[in-house]
């Protein structure tokens, strides 16, 4: 690029300095007056500013033909950059014309792979069809085998027994002949022996109808013969010929299962290339889902906490009104109940039902309200469930709870109901709480909080334990209490208080406790 800019200065400073010397020849020439080629001198100058204006022309093609090759080759071998162009644009139609013609046989290709691939199924049909009469011909060449077999022993058998019936003749016509020789050298004693000689004449015709029978035999057996050996060689002929057939088709056969091996190879390329594909597509569902159900884990999760900080927020509002009339855990009707019939069961459960029903509306409703609507909603699957828990026959507390917090007049009040066996949680003398004061040096306050300490650690205890019903201390009343506190601030001493269980107490409660204040193991003074 730079070169080029400063090619193009150098032609404009150069022609620009050429005119210049042009135009002060041609003033020079104009006034001295000169005369070229004898002409007249304005015609000398503008001759003069002709030759410069060439020089400038010749001069700026001179330094473009010498600084750019290109040029050069567009001006003087344009003729052939154009011929090249035409070669090449019909070149470039050739190729297409070739390309379509490569497309259309491309096309006719895959019709006649279509069609192979048909001819290729109708081969299968054709092979299995081949196959199961290959099995066929084996099978009946087998039996034709059987057969030609059992005539060939039958064939050996003949030929012994013909063997045996021609060595018999053989004997036969040796026995003649020496009975002719026999005859011809006692022609004499024929005479005397011609009842001998009749008789074994006699003999002897027995005998040749005994040989021309067994000549008989002989001849039917062979002919017998003949016949089995003509049936074994159509026979052979013909397994000869099933056996080219069988080799023939056994070769198409090979042919076929070539191919069709190159097809099946062809086959599981595909099918490995589609399983790798399903494969990573399977791996990116599984981890989508994993994201899915992650996130469905954490959303739930909110819509919990959402929904718990909505019920906080209602109690919250609830409570800062001042209205509420019952709270969760509350309970609203209880009672140990031991169901010896089965189908009591259920009148027990509506009988508490109904208290707790009477309890809600005392609590949610004016002290003068005398409605018996149906306040109190139980599921029914849980009812069922109670019942099925109480009604072995042992001994069952049963509680109906509120089941959240619920304000004054209220419709509905959504309870639950909650069983536990009333078995046996403490005997009497059980050791609830301890705790060790010295009133000589905590003030009446400090021991009324120890005090306080020790029965919430006692009603701790119980309830971990299982007592369901009321934790009181002796008959409950207040007065006792106080009496047992004034007479621990008066001792003024270091005293041991034990809360101990003042009877057996059952599930079902009351837990009576009794304070019992001791000094090196002595019992000083109790409720």
């Amino acid at each position: 690029m730079t070169s080029g800019y400063i090619l193009i200065v150098a032609i404009l400073v150069l022609g620009g300095v050429i005119a210049t010397l042009g135009d002060r020849i041609g003033t020079k020439v104009g006034k001295a007056r000169l005369s070229l080629f004898n002409l007249r001198p304005r015609n000398t100058a503008t001759l003069v500013t002709i030759i410069t204006g060439s020089l400038i022309s010749a001069s700026t093609l001179g330094i473009l033909f010498a600084t750019s090759g290109s040029l050069r080759d567009g001006i003087f071998e344009l003729d052939s950059i154009l011929r090249k162009l035409r070669d090449a644009r019909s070149d470039i139609e050739r190729i297409n014309a070739q390309k379509s013609k490569v497309e259309s046989e491309l096309t006719k290709a895959r019709g006649e792979q279509a069609e192979a691939q048909n001819r290729l199924d109708v081969t299968n049909r054709n092979f299995q069809q081949a196959t199961t009469q290959l099995k066929k011909i084996s099978q009946q060449a087998t039996v034709l085998r059987t057969e030609v077999n059992l005539l060939l022993g039958e064939r050996e058998k003949l030929l012994k027994q013909r063997q045996q019936l021609g060595e018999q003749i053989t004997q036969l016509k040796t026995q003649v002949d020496q009975l002719k020789d026999f005859v011809a050298q006692r022609d004499q004693e024929l005479a005397k022996r011609a009842e001998t000689i009749k008789q074994r004449n006699r003999e002897l015709a027995q005998q040749d109808e005994a040989i021309a029978k067994l000549d008989q035999k002989t001849a039917a057996r062979d002919r017998i013969i003949n016949q089995r050996d003509r049936i074994i060689n159509q026979r052979d002929q013909l397994i000869a010929e099933r056996d080219q057939v069988i080799a023939q088709r056994e070769t198409r056969l090979q042919e076929l299962q070539q191919q069709l091996k190159e097809a099946i190879a062809q086959r599981e390329i595909r099918l490995n290339a589609l399983e790798q594909e399903l494969t990573k597509q399977e791996s990116q569902i599984i981890a989508r889902d994993k994201q899915i159900k992650e996130g469905e884990k954490q959303l739930a999760y909110l819509e919990q906490e959402v929904e718990t900080l909505e019920q906080y927020f209602q109690n919250y509002q609830a409570l800062r009104q001042g209205n509420v009339a019952l709270v969760r855990g509350q309970i609203l009707a209880s009672g140990v109940v031991r169901i010896v019939e089965p189908s009591a069961a259920t009148e027990a459960v509506e009988q508490l039902v109904r208290e707790a029903n009477r309890t809600a509306i005392k609590i949610t409703r004016s002290a003068n309200s005398t409605s018996n609507e149906a306040l109190v909603q139980i599921p029914k699957l849980q009812v069922e469930q109670l019942i099925n828990q109480i009604k072995d026959g042992k001994d069952y507390v049963v509680r109906i709870l509120s089941a959240g917090n619920y304000v004054e007049g209220e419709k509905q009040v959504q309870v639950f109901a909650d069983a536990a066996l009333n078995q046996v949680i403490f005997q009497a003398g059980d050791v609830l709480a301890t705790l060790t004061t010295d009133t000589s040096t905590m003030t009446n306050l400090e021991v009324r909080q120890k005090l306080d300490q020790l029965l919430a650690a006692a009603q701790f205890r119980a309830r971990r334990a299982g007592i369901l019903g009321v934790v009181q201390i002796g008959d409950g009343r207040i007065t006792t209490v106080m009496s047992f506190i004034e007479q621990l601030e008066r001792y003024n001493q270091s005293v041991d208080i034990r809360a101990v269980a003042q009877e057996t107490t059952y599930t079902a409660g009351p837990l009576r406790m009794q304070l019992i204040a001791t000094q090196n193991g002595q019992v000083i003074f109790k409720t």
